[in-house]
């Protein structure tokens, strides 16, 4: 899984990423497809792939990418997904963090991203924002 902030065994908040110029770069990006670009590495490489190689890999195919944003519903004792917004990887790219982008445009509460490359499904990453909840479902197309 991805690098993300954690407490440390001394009570410290550890940010593995702050140091890293991914961060930057549309980290996010990468976060939601690092397993998917570990095995496409791994299939064209061999075990010998580094961060680099992944970070020329996602490059090189990121414009192809779509999103799916989706809310999280419960619902008795599980969760129901509600599409709500749908993406072009690029219409995004210029997002440092995707958080603030999802509590300005469908407001508080827990979401799901889904990216997709050429209709296969690639990562997903779950994300929590604060506020009323402003989203609608749409229909799914695809």
């Amino acid at each position: 899984m991805a690098k993300k902030p954690f407490i440390n065994k001394y009570g410290f908040v550890e940010y593995p990423f702050l140091h890293d110029q991914r961060k930057g770069k549309n980290w996010w990006f990468f976060n939601l497809l690092e397993d998917y670009l570990k095995r496409r590495c791994k299939h064209r490489l061999g075990n010998e792939y580094t961060k680099n190689d992944m970070e020329v890999d996602m490059m090189t195919f990121l414009h192809e990418t779509k999103l799916k944003f989706f809310a999280l519903v419960p619902v008795g004792m599980g969760m129901e997904f509600k599409l709500i917004g749908k993406y072009r990887s690029e219409d995004l790219m210029h997002l440092e963090d995707p958080v603030p982008f999802i509590g300005e445009t469908y407001g508080g509460g827990k979401f799901k991203v889904n990216i997709y490359h050429e209709g296969t499904f690639a990562g997903t990453e779950n994300y929590k924002t604060h506020g009323d909840p402003k989203w609608v479902e749409i229909p799914d197309d695809d």
